[in-house]
């Protein structure tokens, strides 16, 4: 190659080249993305504490374990929130500055894991091939791209294996303290950090086990107190209602129920959330394209795996060792402590599929000139696979051609002070001041008649749950739907029910079976 190239690419460059490109497509993807009810319901929070200073959110129906949503968010870790705030004052808000916000720490996350990668392994190829894998990811991408916390979450735990490594040579203690403190954010944004108290605690004993005493140990724990009093001094605002919404949403979603039963758990981890994710299910996320085509992905890994345990210079490697290790203590944890099997949450392991399929690679691309060709036709194919996913889902653009138009509807026949029931994805059109209310019991319970209805996907779903589970509910929203509104809108996934009234009839909207 010659001298001029072979400067242009030196790898110091290529890192910065990868996260544009994850940036890029973060954008691209949230430009064009159909918002999410869950954007919602976070958004709500934060909103309101960046710019009324209460930590609720109107958006959410305060019932069952949401009981008090609309003066305090229990219901999940707290960081989010202000972080979403903070943010919001900075940017201001919207739902394209919320997912800018998981692409920002999608940037620090893919950073994170090539300082880890290439201080585990001391080699610049494998940590750079690892980058490039996450920067075009699937799954990293739809992170970077959502608003919601596991982004964060997965960041800041990464972060703190990270910068561990770039410490640890010059000062264990402080490597130690500042890790310790990453991996208290990432339990502070989501359960799921406490994957990251293991993963750290395992390195730290494997490499520096000799050069620890308990006075730095001791000191290491500080940000843990600071973390609990923080927290706590938030609960004790209302104690009562942490209880009802925390506990009750780690009840209601089943998060550990498998604890019990392993086994089962190891069979609904591979079942309902690799083989959803990956497209091999018939109702796997994405209905357009050839969806099943994300499973070669998955194919990937596994192909990676299996040349890291057959060759023998690479099975017995020591960074290989910890990186296997890594593997079983996430995907352990993952499995016993998330009965909801959600497929966001590979986030966390993802990192790890990508490094095991790095090092195969890259030790393929080094044997032979055969090797070469295998490597890089391989690795591009995985690539141009993840991206072509994300650029056809971009094409479909849920956001302009569902979401906006549905949103733009009601908003030309509402009045002022009308309220509409439905998914909480609508409040980025309609306003996070008690405009919109996500409840799926549709005002069952307070007797609430509002100006529209509103059904897509999720509350589709929500209602044929309530026909099994509680008859008497769905009978009453169907019943409610039939009497006292009327279908004024069906298309692009939504349908928009208005109040029957003596007002003239409301704009057309080219109903469509």
């Amino acid at each position: 190659m010659p001298d001029g190239v072979s400067r242009k690419l030196r790898p110091r460059w290529i890192l910065p080249v990868l996260l544009v490109v994850f940036a890029a497509l973060c954008v691209g993807t949230s430009l064009t993305k159909r918002p999410w009810s869950d954007e919602g319901w976070f958004a709500g929070a934060g909103y309101n504490l960046a710019f009324h200073g209460k930590p609720g959110t109107l958006v959410l129906e305060p019932r069952g374990y949401r009981e008090g949503i609309d003066r305090y968010t229990y219901w999940t870790a707290p960081l989010y929130y202000p972080l979403q705030a903070g943010w919001y004052r900075l940017v201001g808000f919207s739902l394209f500055s919320m997912r800018t916000l998981s692409t920002v720490f999608g940037l620090i996350l893919i950073a994170a894991v090539f300082f880890f990668t290439r201080g585990l392994f001391n080699d610049e190829a494998v940590a750079m091939l690892t980058a490039a894998l996450l920067s075009f990811d699937y799954v990293v991408v739809m992170g970077g791209s959502f608003g919601r916390m596991d982004i964060i979450c997965t960041a800041f735990g990464w972060a703190a294996l990270g910068a561990y490594f770039l410490l640890r040579e010059k000062n264990v203690p402080v490597a130690l303290l500042v890790g310790q403190t990453l991996v208290v954010l990432s339990g502070l944004t989501h359960f799921l950090g406490i994957i990251y108290f293991f993963a750290f605690w395992f390195i730290v004993v494997y490499f520096d086990r000799s050069k620890l005493s308990l006075r730095t140990v001791l000191l290491s724990f500080l940000p843990y107190s600071i973390g609990a009093i923080a927290w706590g001094a938030y609960i004790m605002q209302a104690p009562e209602l942490f209880m009802t919404q925390f506990g009750g949403n780690a009840q209601d979603g089943g998060r550990l129920a498998l604890l019990a039963d392993p086994v089962s758990a190891i069979t609904k981890e591979i079942t309902e959330r690799y083989v959803v994710a990956y497209g091999l299910a018939s109702h796997s996320a994405g209905s357009s394209g050839p969806v099943w085509l994300k499973s070669l992905v998955l194919f990937a890994y596994l192909i990676g795996l299996g040349i890291v345990l057959a060759v023998k210079q690479l099975r017995s490697s020591r960074g290989t060792h910890i990186v296997l290790v890594l593997l079983a203590i996430f995907f352990v944890i993952m499995t016993l402590l998330d009965g909801q099997k959600l497929s966001y949450y590979l986030l966390n392991i993802v990192p790890i599929y990508s490094i095991i399929l790095a090092v195969a690679m890259v030790h393929l691309f080094r044997r032979s000139w055969f090797g070469k060709l295998a490597a890089s036709g391989f690795i591009f194919v995985v690539l141009a696979l993840q991206a072509g996913g994300l650029v056809l889902k971009m094409r479909t653009n849920g956001y302009a051609n569902q979401f906006t138009p549905a949103a733009e509807f009601i908003k030309s026949n509402a009045q002022p002070g009308d309220v509409a029931y439905g998914s909480a994805e609508l409040a980025f059109a309609l306003g996070f001041e008690g405009q919109v209310v996500d409840d799926h019991w549709l005002g069952f319970e307070r007797g609430r008649l509002p100006r529209f209805f509103v059904v897509e996907e999720v509350y589709e779903e929500a209602l044929d749950g309530r026909r099994r589970s509680t008859p008497e509910v769905y009978s009453h929203v169907m019943r409610t739907l039939e009497l006292e509104y009327e279908l004024i809108y069906d298309r692009s996934h939504y349908q928009i029910f208005m109040r029957r009234s003596p007002e003239p009839t409301p704009k057309s909207a080219n109903l469509e079976p």
